[in-house]
């Protein structure tokens, strides 16, 4: 459980440090591949605050590329998370 933790809170970090999106600003395809990345960890801080998990102005490209690597990270997340915590509890 702490390991999952320490993770979120690195991935928080990191998300805040790499892609933290600017509402007034317009992103492109290659910004979409970057917060599909970080969704788990933008999503995470924005119950804490004012941070975006996705942009509120973009182009289709960024919209077709966000949505796929949202739903790629979002499946490794879980099921690393899941693998993780089984190989944890196994020891």
């Amino acid at each position: 459980m702490i390991r999952i933790l320490i993770t979120i809170l690195v991935y928080s970090f990191l998300g805040w440090l790499l892609c933290d999106i600017n509402p007034h600003e317009t992103y492109n395809w290659y910004s979409g591949i970057w917060h599909g990345l970080f969704f788990i960890c933008n999503w995470i801080r924005s119950w804490f605050g004012d941070a975006l998990y996705k942009a509120e102005m973009y182009t289709t490209a960024y919209n077709v590329f966000y949505w796929i690597f949202t739903i790629i990270s979002t499946i490794g997340f879980v099921f690393g998370g899941v693998a993780a915590g089984a190989s944890e509890m196994r020891r």
